[in-house]
Protein backbone atom coordinates (compact mmCIF):
# COMPACT_ATOMS: atom_id res chain seq x y z
CA UNK A 1 0.00 0.00 0.00
CA UNK A 2 1.13 3.61 -0.50
CA UNK A 3 3.05 5.18 2.35
CA UNK A 4 1.22 7.74 4.49
CA UNK A 5 3.92 8.60 7.04
CA UNK A 6 4.58 12.24 7.80
CA UNK A 7 7.65 13.92 9.24
CA UNK A 8 5.58 16.84 10.45
CA UNK A 9 1.93 17.70 10.89
CA UNK A 10 0.05 19.12 7.88
CA UNK A 11 -0.21 22.50 9.61
CA UNK A 12 3.56 22.62 10.14
CA UNK A 13 4.22 21.54 6.58
CA UNK A 14 1.80 24.08 5.16
CA UNK A 15 3.38 26.88 7.19
CA UNK A 16 6.83 25.80 6.07
CA UNK A 17 5.86 25.74 2.42
CA UNK A 18 4.28 29.19 2.66
CA UNK A 19 6.90 30.93 4.76
CA UNK A 20 10.01 29.32 3.28
CA UNK A 21 11.33 28.19 6.65
CA UNK A 22 10.99 24.75 8.20
CA UNK A 23 9.27 24.46 11.58
CA UNK A 24 11.08 23.08 14.58
CA UNK A 25 8.57 20.37 15.47
CA UNK A 26 10.56 17.16 15.91
CA UNK A 27 9.55 13.92 17.59
CA UNK A 28 12.27 14.29 20.23
CA UNK A 29 15.02 16.63 21.38
CA UNK A 30 18.59 16.24 20.08
CA UNK A 31 21.87 17.89 20.88
CA UNK A 32 23.20 20.41 18.39
CA UNK A 33 25.55 17.86 16.81
CA UNK A 34 22.86 15.20 16.62
CA UNK A 35 20.41 17.64 15.07
CA UNK A 36 22.89 18.41 12.33
CA UNK A 37 23.59 14.71 11.74
CA UNK A 38 19.86 13.90 11.67
CA UNK A 39 19.21 16.71 9.21
CA UNK A 40 21.80 15.49 6.71
CA UNK A 41 20.86 11.85 7.28
CA UNK A 42 17.18 12.42 6.51
CA UNK A 43 18.02 14.76 3.65
CA UNK A 44 20.36 12.17 2.14
CA UNK A 45 17.92 9.30 2.69
CA UNK A 46 15.04 11.15 1.08
CA UNK A 47 17.15 12.28 -1.87
CA UNK A 48 18.56 8.81 -2.55
CA UNK A 49 15.10 7.28 -2.25
CA UNK A 50 13.72 9.87 -4.64
CA UNK A 51 16.43 9.09 -7.21
CA UNK A 52 15.69 5.38 -6.98
CA UNK A 53 11.96 5.80 -7.42
CA UNK A 54 12.44 8.39 -10.14
CA UNK A 55 14.40 5.80 -12.11
CA UNK A 56 11.60 3.27 -11.67
CA UNK A 57 9.05 5.85 -12.78
CA UNK A 58 11.12 6.98 -15.76
CA UNK A 59 11.86 3.40 -16.86
CA UNK A 60 8.20 2.42 -16.60
CA UNK A 61 6.87 5.34 -18.62
CA UNK A 62 9.72 5.20 -21.13
CA UNK A 63 9.21 1.48 -21.75
CA UNK A 64 5.48 1.92 -22.18
CA UNK A 65 6.04 4.83 -24.55
CA UNK A 66 8.60 3.17 -26.84
CA UNK A 67 6.58 -0.06 -27.02
CA UNK A 68 3.28 1.77 -27.53
CA UNK A 69 1.93 0.64 -24.16
CA UNK A 70 3.05 -2.98 -24.44
CA UNK A 71 3.37 -3.74 -20.75
CA UNK A 72 4.91 -7.22 -20.97
CA UNK A 73 8.54 -6.11 -20.73
CA UNK A 74 8.23 -3.39 -18.09
CA UNK A 75 9.36 -5.75 -15.34
CA UNK A 76 12.64 -6.53 -17.13
CA UNK A 77 13.60 -2.87 -17.06
CA UNK A 78 12.49 -1.90 -13.55
CA UNK A 79 12.95 -5.13 -11.58
CA UNK A 80 16.64 -4.71 -10.52
CA UNK A 81 16.01 -1.17 -9.27
CA UNK A 82 12.65 -2.05 -7.75
CA UNK A 83 13.92 -4.79 -5.45
CA UNK A 84 16.69 -2.49 -4.22
CA UNK A 85 14.70 0.68 -3.63
CA UNK A 86 11.67 -1.04 -2.15
CA UNK A 87 13.65 -3.37 0.08
CA UNK A 88 15.57 -0.39 1.46
CA UNK A 89 12.24 1.02 2.65
CA UNK A 90 12.81 -1.14 5.73
CA UNK A 91 14.78 1.89 6.93
CA UNK A 92 11.43 3.67 7.22
CA UNK A 93 10.57 1.40 10.14
CA UNK A 94 13.88 2.15 11.84
CA UNK A 95 13.43 5.88 11.35
CA UNK A 96 10.06 5.66 13.03
CA UNK A 97 11.26 3.36 15.82
CA UNK A 98 14.17 5.66 16.70
CA UNK A 99 11.95 8.74 16.67
CA UNK A 100 13.59 10.36 13.67
CA UNK A 101 10.14 10.96 12.12
CA UNK A 102 6.63 11.28 13.47
CA UNK A 103 5.23 8.22 11.68
CA UNK A 104 3.76 5.53 13.99
CA UNK A 105 5.92 2.41 14.04
CA UNK A 106 3.10 -0.11 13.58
CA UNK A 107 1.48 1.79 10.72
CA UNK A 108 4.80 2.21 8.96
CA UNK A 109 5.68 -1.45 9.49
CA UNK A 110 2.37 -2.61 8.01
CA UNK A 111 2.75 -0.39 4.97
CA UNK A 112 6.33 -1.46 4.30
CA UNK A 113 5.43 -5.12 4.88
CA UNK A 114 2.63 -4.96 2.32
CA UNK A 115 5.03 -3.62 -0.31
CA UNK A 116 7.69 -6.20 0.52
CA UNK A 117 5.07 -8.93 0.27
CA UNK A 118 4.20 -7.81 -3.26
CA UNK A 119 7.86 -7.61 -4.29
CA UNK A 120 9.27 -10.74 -2.65
CA UNK A 121 6.21 -12.79 -1.75
CA UNK A 122 4.45 -12.43 -5.09
CA UNK A 123 6.62 -11.16 -7.94
CA UNK A 124 9.86 -12.77 -6.82
CA UNK A 125 8.34 -16.16 -6.07
CA UNK A 126 6.10 -16.19 -9.14
CA UNK A 127 7.82 -14.27 -11.96
CA UNK A 128 5.13 -15.43 -14.40
CA UNK A 129 2.79 -12.72 -13.11
CA UNK A 130 5.21 -9.88 -13.83
CA UNK A 131 4.09 -9.69 -17.45
CA UNK A 132 0.53 -8.84 -16.41
CA UNK A 133 -0.68 -5.29 -17.01
CA UNK A 134 -1.24 -4.85 -13.25
CA UNK A 135 2.52 -4.87 -12.70
CA UNK A 136 2.86 -1.76 -14.87
CA UNK A 137 -0.02 0.07 -13.20
CA UNK A 138 1.40 -0.89 -9.81
CA UNK A 139 4.77 0.58 -10.81
CA UNK A 140 3.07 3.78 -11.96
CA UNK A 141 1.13 4.13 -8.69
CA UNK A 142 4.11 3.29 -6.48
CA UNK A 143 6.75 5.33 -8.29
CA UNK A 144 4.71 8.51 -8.77
CA UNK A 145 3.56 8.35 -5.15
CA UNK A 146 7.07 7.87 -3.84
CA UNK A 147 8.63 10.53 -6.05
CA UNK A 148 6.13 13.04 -4.68
CA UNK A 149 6.57 11.84 -1.11
CA UNK A 150 10.36 11.78 -0.94
CA UNK A 151 10.85 15.04 -2.81
CA UNK A 152 8.27 16.58 -0.50
CA UNK A 153 10.11 15.37 2.60
CA UNK A 154 13.51 16.48 1.30
CA UNK A 155 12.35 19.96 0.38
CA UNK A 156 10.39 20.27 3.61
CA UNK A 157 13.60 19.73 5.57
CA UNK A 158 15.03 22.90 4.06
CA UNK A 159 11.68 24.71 4.15
CA UNK A 160 11.36 25.12 0.39
CA UNK A 161 8.30 23.09 -0.60
CA UNK A 162 6.73 24.44 -3.81
CA UNK A 163 2.98 24.99 -3.71
CA UNK A 164 2.50 22.64 -6.66
CA UNK A 165 4.30 19.81 -4.86
CA UNK A 166 2.29 20.41 -1.70
CA UNK A 167 -0.91 20.28 -3.72
CA UNK A 168 0.21 17.05 -5.40
CA UNK A 169 1.10 15.52 -2.03
CA UNK A 170 -2.45 15.94 -0.77
CA UNK A 171 -4.40 15.31 -3.97
CA UNK A 172 -2.68 12.75 -6.21
CA UNK A 173 -3.35 9.95 -3.73
CA UNK A 174 -7.07 10.22 -4.57
CA UNK A 175 -6.23 8.44 -7.83
CA UNK A 176 -2.90 6.75 -7.10
CA UNK A 177 -3.98 4.99 -3.91
CA UNK A 178 -6.97 3.13 -5.43
CA UNK A 179 -4.86 2.40 -8.52
CA UNK A 180 -2.08 0.95 -6.38
CA UNK A 181 -4.36 -1.16 -4.19
CA UNK A 182 -6.30 -2.44 -7.19
CA UNK A 183 -3.08 -3.37 -8.96
CA UNK A 184 -1.69 -5.11 -5.88
CA UNK A 185 -4.82 -7.21 -5.42
CA UNK A 186 -4.79 -8.09 -9.12
CA UNK A 187 -1.19 -9.26 -8.81
CA UNK A 188 -2.08 -11.43 -5.82
CA UNK A 189 -5.03 -12.90 -7.69
CA UNK A 190 -2.88 -13.69 -10.72
CA UNK A 191 -0.34 -15.47 -8.50
CA UNK A 192 -2.85 -17.65 -6.63
CA UNK A 193 -2.82 -20.51 -9.13
CA UNK A 194 0.98 -20.66 -9.09
CA UNK A 195 1.01 -20.47 -5.29
CA UNK A 196 -1.45 -23.35 -5.04
CA UNK A 197 0.83 -25.56 -7.09
CA UNK A 198 3.93 -24.45 -5.17
CA UNK A 199 2.57 -24.68 -1.62
CA UNK A 200 -1.12 -24.97 -0.58
CA UNK A 201 -0.41 -23.31 2.77
CA UNK A 202 1.13 -20.29 1.06
CA UNK A 203 -1.89 -20.19 -1.24
CA UNK A 204 -4.19 -19.70 1.76
CA UNK A 205 -1.76 -17.24 3.30
CA UNK A 206 -2.02 -15.08 0.20
CA UNK A 207 -5.80 -15.20 0.41
CA UNK A 208 -5.66 -14.04 4.03
CA UNK A 209 -3.33 -11.19 3.11
CA UNK A 210 -5.67 -10.12 0.32
CA UNK A 211 -8.65 -10.16 2.70
CA UNK A 212 -6.78 -7.83 5.05
CA UNK A 213 -7.05 -5.19 2.34
CA UNK A 214 -10.83 -5.08 2.86
CA UNK A 215 -10.69 -3.40 6.28
CA UNK A 216 -7.24 -1.89 5.66
CA UNK A 217 -8.09 0.16 2.58
CA UNK A 218 -10.89 2.30 4.07
CA UNK A 219 -8.93 2.86 7.30
CA UNK A 220 -5.77 4.11 5.56
CA UNK A 221 -7.67 6.00 2.88
CA UNK A 222 -9.76 7.74 5.55
CA UNK A 223 -6.54 8.67 7.36
CA UNK A 224 -5.16 10.20 4.20
CA UNK A 225 -8.41 12.09 3.61
CA UNK A 226 -8.19 13.44 7.15
CA UNK A 227 -4.62 14.62 6.51
CA UNK A 228 -5.79 16.26 3.29
CA UNK A 229 -8.58 18.02 5.17
CA UNK A 230 -6.10 19.35 7.73
CA UNK A 231 -3.84 20.56 4.93
CA UNK A 232 -6.69 22.31 3.13
CA UNK A 233 -7.79 23.87 6.41
CA UNK A 234 -4.23 24.99 7.10
CA UNK A 235 -3.93 26.47 3.61
CA UNK A 236 -7.17 28.35 4.13
CA UNK A 237 -6.01 29.75 7.48
CA UNK A 238 -2.68 30.88 6.01
CA UNK A 239 -4.52 32.61 3.16
CA UNK A 240 -6.86 34.34 5.61
CA UNK A 241 -3.97 35.59 7.73
CA UNK A 242 -2.24 36.90 4.61
CA UNK A 243 -5.38 38.79 3.59
CA UNK A 244 -5.62 40.39 7.02
CA UNK A 245 -1.99 41.52 6.84
CA UNK A 246 -2.57 43.02 3.38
Amino acid sequence: MPQVAYTKTPEELTAASKSGSSSSGKPREFSSGNQLFLFFYLLGYNNVSFIGWFWVMYATFFRLAVTKFQFHDVHEVVWPALILVQSSAFIEILNSAFGFVRAPVMTTAMQVASRLFLVWGVNYLFPEVRTHWAFSTMMIAWSVTECIRYSYYALNLIGQVPKALTWARYNFFLVLYPLGVGSELTMVYQALSYAKEWNPLYYYFMIVVALIYIPGFPVLFSHMLAQRKKYLKGTYLVAEKKKRKD
